[in-house]
């Protein structure tokens, strides 16, 4: 265990330092400077900084190794406010050697996506398999399994005494993003319940409010919610700042954002209460584009200080989670830091953690592995099917129908809109151009056929593509052009245990196992990522055109009932609004 003596000898004097990184361009987040200096680090903390004065350090220190830091930046750790490991679809050993690689030091998670599906199992063994490893990650307990109870069916169901007990596991911080916003608002027992175990407790309530303000935003704020990752407008942002709600600047594989928070920032410039998150983030897309630091350079290309950009990526969200000697390179705070040779890539060469180097020019150290073992039962149990569950079934046998229909925006949410259809012998075979059959079937014992719907601008033109990574309950969604493919692909799904599947003419096309959980696989990123990235290949051939920088993510929030403003569930078409049921077909 380390004692604060050797740390305060070093800075005396006394005492050599253990390291001394010479000459570099220190990022100062306190003040939003850049200036060179020599960095001390004794045992696993930073002891003394000296700043250089006309070419020269303050005071000299004596250490027993040298690094030359001269031509490179040092930056603090980076602090990850809001992410899903299961998003990046490998297990949390895989999630911290990708991280720490790419300078991410602490990560808050929120393992919902596992808890919908395993329940209090599924989040304790992540928080039991993200301890000891090079990365601080942090839980927040998840708030919505299943989302928005009544409209979905998940693996598990969490009301305020489950969320109170899990808060009892070692790492936990907060409550997980608080995506049933309208039941916070309108207080119904189960949320108002959950949002005061965390108060109770004294931990956070982390938010997820998209397109709210006004009387709505003042009511989520002052039930005891104070953060979000959500917003979509410049005019959103401005407003939820001004109330005093912490901004996380979000850029993910599906949801970029930096561009927007750019121009509020501009509007706000001396605004404190921002930070930032990934939220989620796929294999392929962190080995070409990065995880935290790919989000600090998108805000740095639309034009927010570079040291400004920083601060928000690293000391804000020390300052959010209470870790008081993080966040910063600064006497008495750990020694989590990365050397990089461009403010701008954000290419991350050199990282410590806890005051020792794990990766050098971009490179491992140490191996990182999990003493726990992943979960491996196959928890895809669909009730037996044939092709004819997918078909769409009119309630009249001959003519016309007006069916309602879910139409993708280029901004990732939905519109509700309705299309005439012809029916022949009880059933809609033929859809108009634009538009495919859609399908959820419950894979958590439900034993429920699917339910079978209609989606706009999707793009797929020929086959299926379905799914068990399809937020926040993770049943199987199946979308085609026709029933026999979308039966095949949710078959192949089930014997594999999850994951994603393309189909055409009842081929497999392209296939990406998961088998934990139906979300995540034991593999690093670099053997994961190429796989995904084939896979996206092969539905942009297909016509996949929604989250183009991502296909595979293109289907998996189609279910999820708190974004704006119709989903897809196994029991039908919801009203995110109202949280209600919406008629498929038109009186």
């Amino acid at each position: 265990m380390y004692t604060r003596k050797q740390i305060t000898a070093a800075a005396r004097g006394d005492i050599r330092m253990d390291t001394v990184i010479e000459g570099v361009q220190l990022v100062n987040v306190f003040t939003a400077e850049i200036y060179q200096a020599d960095i001390g680090i004794k045992e696993n903390r930073f002891s003394a900084i000296a700043r250089y004065e006309n070419g020269q350090p303050d005071f000299k220190l004596e250490r027993e190794t040298v690094v030359d830091g001269r031509g490179k930046y040092a930056i603090p750790g980076l602090i990850d406010c809001h992410v899903h490991i299961e998003s990046t679809m490998v297990t949390p050993d895989m999630f911290a050697r990708a991280l720490i690689q790419r300078g991410t030091t602490v990560a808050v998670i929120d393992p919902h996506e596992i808890g919908n599906v395993l329940g209090a199992e599924g989040v304790q063994y992540m928080v039991e398999a993200s301890r000891g490893l090079p990365v601080q990650i942090l839980t927040t307990i998840p708030s919505c399994v299943p989302a928005v109870p009544g409209v979905e069916t998940a693996g598990a169901e969490f009301g305020p005494a489950e969320v109170a007990e899990l808060l009892k596991l070692p790492d936990v911080v907060g409550i997980a993003e608080i995506m049933d916003y309208i039941g916070v608002i309108q207080q119904n027992d189960r949320m108002a319940g959950i949002v005061q175990t965390g108060l109770d407790a004294g931990v956070l309530n982390e938010g997820h409010l998209p397109r709210a303000g006004g009387r709505d935003l003042a009511a989520y704020l002052a039930a005891g919610v104070n953060s979000d990752h959500e917003s979509r407008t410049v005019e959103e942002i401005v407003e939820k700042l001004r109330a005093g709600m912490l901004i996380y600047i979000r850029e993910s594989s599906v949801s970029q954002f930096a561009d927007i928070a750019a121009q509020a920032w501009r509007q706000l410039p001396y605004a404190s209460n921002i930070a930032m998150c990934t939220d989620d983030v796929e294999p392929n897309d962190m080995l070409h584009n990065g995880q935290l630091n790919r989000v600090v350079r998108r805000c740095i290309e639309e034009g927010i200080p570079a040291p400004l950009a920083i601060r928000f990526a690293t000391l804000h969200g020390a300052q959010r989670f209470g870790l008081h000697d993080r966040g910063a390179i600064a006497p008495g705070y750990i020694a989590d830091f990365s050397l990089i040779e461009s403010l701008e890539s954000m290419k991350v060469e050199d990282v410590w953690s806890d005051g020792r180097m794990v990766v050098k020019s971009g490179e491992l150290l140490e191996t990182i592995e999990s003493a726990v073992p992943p979960l491996t039962k196959n928890t895809v149990k669909l009730p037996e099917l044939n092709t004819s569950d997918f078909v769409l079934k009119a309630p009249i046998e001959n003519g016309k129908v007006t069916v309602t229909t879910m139409e993708m925006t280029k901004i990732g949410t939905t519109a509700r809109g309705t299309v005439e259809l012809d029916v022949k012998d009880g059933v809609i075979s033929e859809l108009p151009e634009g538009y495919l059959f859609a399908s959820v079937t419950g894979r958590h014992g439900q034993n429920r056929k699917p339910f079978v719907g209609v989606l706009k601008n999707a793009g797929l033109r020929e086959g299926a593509y379905a799914t068990t990574v399809a937020h926040d309950s993770h049943n199987l969604v199946s979308v085609g052009t026709n029933a026999a493919d979308m039966y095949a692909a949710s078959q192949a799904l089930e014997a594999t245990g999850g994951g994603l599947c393309l189909i055409k003419d009842g081929i497999v096309q392209a296939q990406v196992d998961l088998p934990i959980a139906g979300l995540m696989a034991a593999e690093p990123i670099e053997q994961l990522g190429p796989k995904v990235e084939k896979f996206n290949e092969v539905a942009r051939s297909m016509g996949v055109q929604v989250g183009r920088r991502s296909p595979s993510m293109a289907l998996s929030s189609l279910t999820l009932t708190v974004i704006p403003e119709i989903r897809i569930t196994d029991i039908g078409l919801v009203d995110v609004h109202t949280q209600q049921m919406i008629p498929l077909f038109a009186e």
